[in-house]
C-alpha cells in the first residue's frame, strides 16, 4: 500500500517553481510569499507540500492551517501548542472531510488530498505558527488535470478511419489528419510508426481542437500493414490517448517472363507456353495475345503467399501464326497503368505450301503451238526450300534446253510449246517439316486439227454395200469442220454425205462397182489453222475375217478348259467362232460348237484327258485359218494321289499370232486349283462363257453316255439344232455373282431331241451328216460357288 501512495504522488502531482506574492501580516511589513503550481489528475490523489521543519533546532512547531482562496475559514489544522508536536491534533472541515490528511513524518510534509474534485482546483496556503520564529506563509496552486479525448483520424475526404484502411496503391499519397478535443492543459498530439515520431507538429483551431496532418508523398512497398499511430497527451502522469490505424496496399506487377520453346513451333501440334509473374498484390490477372487477337485457352495457378501467378498456355499454332507477336501481359487490375509485357515473335514450322499459275502475262485461253509458256510456283515454307521439284502428268520434268524445258528458281519456261505439252502440271517442294504439292494447272495448247491415233482405218465391203466410216480427230478449239475426198486411180471426187459432231465425222460410202473400192481422206480445219496431214481410210472388198489372235489357255479343270483369245479383223461384218474338239488319244471328235464371245469355259468333258481345239472365225463372207490349242483336264484325285511323284509335263504348245504370250499348262496352275475339291468351278466375275460340251456316240449304240453340263449367259441354238452355246453377259448380282439368265435349262435339262443334226465342217466347207449327240443335265443344286 505503502508503494501505491508514493506511486501517486509521484505519477499525479507536479510542481511549478514559485511565485511570489506580496502578503502583509499584521503588524509586520509586506512580505513576498513563496507559490508552487501542481498539477493533479481529477479523481485521483493531490499532494500539497508545507515546508513545517524550523530555521533553528530550538525551536518548534506550535501549529499549521490550511487556507484557500475560496474560504477565509482554514479548511485543515494542526494543533500542538497543548502537547508533543507528534501527538498533534488534526482537524478537518466538512468539505474536506476524510478525504484530507498532513503527512508530517515526510520531507517536506504534505497535506494528502484524496480524489480530487473540480472544486478542489483552487490555490491553497499553508500557515506555520513557531513557538519562536516567525510565522511562515506558502502558497499552492492547485490545478486539475483533464485528460483529452481519443484521437480522431481523417483521411483526405474527412471520412473516419479506423483499424485496417485503404487499400492504397502503390505510389499513391497517403494524407491522415489527427483531430483531439478537450484534456486540461492542452495536449500535444504527435504521429508515430512503431516506435518513431513521425511529425509532432499541431495546431490549435478556434474551437479548441488541436489538428495533426500527416502526409506521405509516396506509399512503397514497406508500408504495407504499417501501423500509424496518432497520441494526444497532457501530462507526464497518464498514458498518452491514441487510435491506430494499418495501411493495406495493392502491388503493381515486378516482372513477367515467358518459359518455353523459342526457337520454333510446328504448325497443327500442340504446344504449351508458361508465363511467371510476381509481385502483384493481390496475384496478378495474366492474359495472352496472338497478334492483336486475345487467347482464351489459357488456365492461371497462384503461389501460396499469393505473390506469383504462372499462366499455361495450350493451342496448336498455324500457318498464319508465323511471324505474328505471341505476348504475354501481367496486370493488376486495381492499378492504373500496371501493366508489364513480355513476349517473342513466333516462329513456325510447316510444310511447304505451294501456288502454281501461268505466267502473269499469259492469256490462257490464246496458248497455241509454238508459243512460249512459262509457270510460275509460289512457295510458302518454313524453313525454306532449297528445290523445287516439277511434274507433267505426274512424271517429273527435266531440265531440256534442246528441247525448250527451262526450270530457273520457281519458274519453268516451255520454248515452242507443242501439243503434247497439253496436260497437267504441278510443282512440289520439300522441307524437314514434310512434302508439299502446288495445285493443278491444265496447259491447253491449241492446235490445228490432226488424225487421233489408234483408230480404224481398212473397212471392207461388198459392192453396193454401204459402210459408215469415221473420222476422229484430235483438236483444241473441239470446234471442227471436216472434209471428205474420195480418191483411187480411176476418180477423185469430194464426198457430201457426211454428218459432224466436234472433233468427230462420219461419211457414208456405198460401192457401185469394183472400180469404186479407194481411199476416203478426211480434211479438218478449226480456228488455229488447217489439217496438215489428212486422215485417210482404206475402202476394200469384203473377205473372209482374220484367223482369232492371242489364244491362251487360263484354267484347266477335271471337266473343263477355259480359253482366252482376241477377235482378228471382221471386214465390218458380224463373226461367230466356231469350235472343234478332238480327242488326241483316238482322234474323235469330242464336241462341236460356235460362239460370239472370244472366251469361253468347256465343261462336261472327261477327266485325264488330252485333247485338240480348232478355232475359227466365220462370217457371211467366209472363214478364217484355222487356229490350233491343246489341252487336257486333270486327273481325278485318286488318280492324281498316284502320280504325285511324276515330272510335270511340258507347257501346252501356243497357237496365235502374238508369240510373244504363253500358254499357261495344267502344272503351271496355282496349287489351289489343283487342290480344290470341284476345280472345274468358275469364279462368277469370270469374263468366260461357260459352253456344254457333247460327246458323239453312234447311231447304234445302245446308250448314250452323259455329261454334266452347265451355262451362263443367253442361249442360242443353230438352225440346224446341233448344239446349244451361251455367251457371257456383263451382269452381275448383289453378290457378284453371275446369274443364269435361262432358268429352264438348269431346272429341266437339255434333251437329246434338241440336239441332232448337221455339222459343218468349216475345213472342208460342206456339210456331212454326224452321228446323233445325246446332251443331257444330271439333277444338281447349283449353289452360289457353282455360278
Amino acid at each position: 500500500m505503502a508503494g501505491f501512495v508514493i506511486y501517486v504522488v509521484t505519477v499525479c502531482t507536479f510542481i511549478i517553481p514559485y511565485n511570489c506574492h506580496d502578503m502583509k501580516a499584521d503588524g509586520d511589513p509586506p512580505e513576498k510569499i513563496p507559490r508552487i503550481e501542481i498539477y493533479a489528475v481529477k479523481g485521483r490523489r493531490a499532494d500539497l507540500p508545507c515546508n513545517i521543519t524550523p530555521e533553528h533546532s530550538d525551536d518548534v512547531i506550535s501549529l499549521v492551517l490550511w487556507y484557500n482562496n475560496k474560504s477565509p475559514s482554514p479548511l485543515y489544522s494542526l494543533d500542538s501548542r497543548r502537547g508533543n508536536f507528534k501527538q498533534a491534533r488534526h482537524w478537518r472541515s466538512d468539505q474536506l472531510a476524510s478525504r484530507a490528511n498532513f503527512r508530517i513524518q515526510s520531507e517536506p510534509a504534505y497535506l494528502q488530498l484524496d480524489h480530487v474534485t473540480s472544486e478542489d482546483e483552487s490555490v491553497f496556503t499553508c500557515r506555520v505558527d513557531f513557538e519562536k520564529a516567525r510565522t511562515r506563509y506558502q502558497e499552492i496552486g492547485l490545478n486539475l488535470i483533464v485528460p483529452p479525448r481519443k484521437p480522431i483520424i481523417k483521411d483526405h475526404t474527412g471520412q473516419v478511419q479506423q483499424s485496417l484502411i485503404g487499400p492504397y496503391n502503390e505510389g499513391d499519397p497517403l494524407r491522415l489528419e489527427c483531430e483531439v478535443t478537450g484534456g486540461n492543459p492542452r495536449p500535444n498530439v504527435t504521429w508515430w510508426r512503431e516506435s518513431v515520431l513521425l511529425d509532432d507538429t499541431f495546431e490549435v483551431t478556434a474551437d479548441f481542437i488541436v489538428r495533426n496532418m500527416l502526409r506521405i508523398p509516396s506509399l512503397q512497398r514497406h508500408d504495407l500493414m504499417a501501423a500509424f499511430t496518432c497520441e494526444a497527451s497532457n501530462n507526464g502522469f497518464t498514458l498518452p490517448s491514441s487510435t491506430s490505424v494499418t495501411v493495406n496496399m495493392n502491388f503493381r506487377p515486378l516482372d513477367v517472363t515467358l518459359q518455353g520453346d523459342k526457337h520454333s513451333l510446328s504448325a497443327g501440334t500442340f504446344t504449351q507456353i508458361e508465363c511467371y509473374s510476381v509481385g502483384s498484390r493481390p496475384p496478378a490477372v495474366i492474359s495472352w495475345c496472338k497478334g492483336s487477337v486475345p487467347m482464351k485457352s489459357a488456365k492461371s495457378v497462384v503461389s501460396v503467399n499469393g505473390n506469383a501467378t504462372t499462366s499455361i498456355l495450350s493451342f496448336k499454332p498455324t500457318i498464319e501464326d508465323n511471324g505474328l507477336y505471341l505476348s504475354c501481359t501481367a496486370e493488376n487490375p486495381l492499378i492504373q497503368g500496371s501493366k508489364v509485357e513480355s513476349g517473342w515473335t513466333l516462329n513456325i514450322h510447316y510444310p511447304p505450301k505451294l501456288s502454281l499459275r501461268l505466267g502473269s502475262k499469259l492469256r490462257h485461253s490464246h496458248i497455241q503451238e509454238g508459243n512460249d509458256v512459262y509457270f510460275e510456283c509460289s512457295v510458302k515454307a518454313n524453313p525454306m526450300v532449297k528445290d523445287i521439284t516439277w511434274k507433267f502428268e505426274g512424271r517429273e520434268v527435266q531440265i531440256n534446253t534442246t528441247a525448250g524445258i527451262i526450270i530457273s528458281n520457281q519458274t519453268l519456261v516451255l520454248q515452242h510449246v507443242k501439243r503434247t505439252g497439253k496436260g497437267r502440271y504441278t510443282c512440289s517442294a520439300a522441307n524437314s517439316e514434310g512434302r508439299g504439292a502446288s495445285n493443278t494447272v491444265f496447259l491447253r495448247v491449241q492446235h490445228t486439227p490432226a488424225c487421233k491415233p489408234g483408230q480404224k482405218t481398212i473397212y471392207a465391203t461388198a459392192v453396193n454395200e454401204p459402210v459408215f466410216v469415221t473420222c476422229e480427230v484430235e483438236s483444241d478449239p473441239e470446234d471442227v469442220v471436216f472434209k471428205w475426198r474420195f480418191n483411187n486411180s480411176h476418180d477423185t471426187r469430194d464426198i457430201s454425205s457426211l454428218s459432224s459432231h466436234k472433233t468427230m465425222s462420219t461419211v457414208r460410202y456405198v460401192p457401185k462397182s469394183k472400180y469404186e473400192y479407194g481411199s476416203l481422206s478426211c480434211y479438218s480445219t478449226n480456228s488455229v489453222g488447217n489439217q496438215d496431214v489428212p486422215c485417210v481410210y482404206s475402202i476394200i472388198a469384203a473377205g473372209p475375217p482374220e484367223p482369232i489372235q492371242n489364244c491362251f489357255l487360263t484354267n484347266q479343270t477335271q471337266n473343263g478348259i477355259a480359253v482366252d483369245c482376241t477377235e482378228g479383223y471382221d471386214g465390218s461384218f458380224t463373226q461367230e467362232l466356231f469350235v472343234e474338239v478332238y480327242d488326241i488319244t483316238t482322234g474323235s471328235v469330242v464336241t462341236n460348237f460356235s460362239t460370239t464371245s472370244p472366251s469361253f469355259f468347256m465343261r462336261g468333258l472327261p477327266a485325264g484327258s488330252n485333247f485338240e481345239l480348232k478355232l475359227y472365225a466365220v462370217s457371211h463372207q467366209g472363214k478364217s485359218e484355222p487356229l490350233l490349242l491343246e489341252g487336257k483336264t486333270l486327273q481325278t484325285p485318286e488318280t492324281q494321289s498316284r502320280r504325285e511323284k511324276r515330272k510335270p509335263e511340258g507347257k501346252v504348245p501356243e497357237y496365235t499370232s502374238h508369240p510373244d504370250k504363253e500358254i499357261i499348262s495344267t502344272e503351271d496352275l496355282s496349287k489351289e486349283i489343283y487342290e480344290e475339291k470341284c476345280p472345274d468351278v468358275i469364279p462368277a466375275d469370270s469374263k468366260y462363257l461357260e459352253i456344254p460340251v457333247c460327246k458323239i456316240v453312234n447311231q447304234g449304240e445302245g446308250q448314250s453316255q452323259k455329261e454334266s453340263f452347265s451355262a451362263a449367259g443367253s442361249s442360242y441354238e443353230d438352225s440346224d439344232s446341233n448344239f446349244e452355246l451361251h455367251q457371257m453377259q456383263p451382269i452381275e448380282d448383289e453378290n457378284h455373282q453371275v446369274p443364269w439368265k435361262d432358268q429352264i435349262l438348269l431346272d429341266e435339262g437339255i434333251s437329246s431331241d434338241h440336239h441332232r443334226g448337221k455339222y459343218i465342217d468349216l475345213q472342208t466347207g460342206y456339210r456331212k451328216d454326224v452321228a446323233e449327240a445325246l446332251l443331257t443335265v444330271q439333277e444338281r443344286n447349283y449353289k452360289q460357288t457353282d455360278v
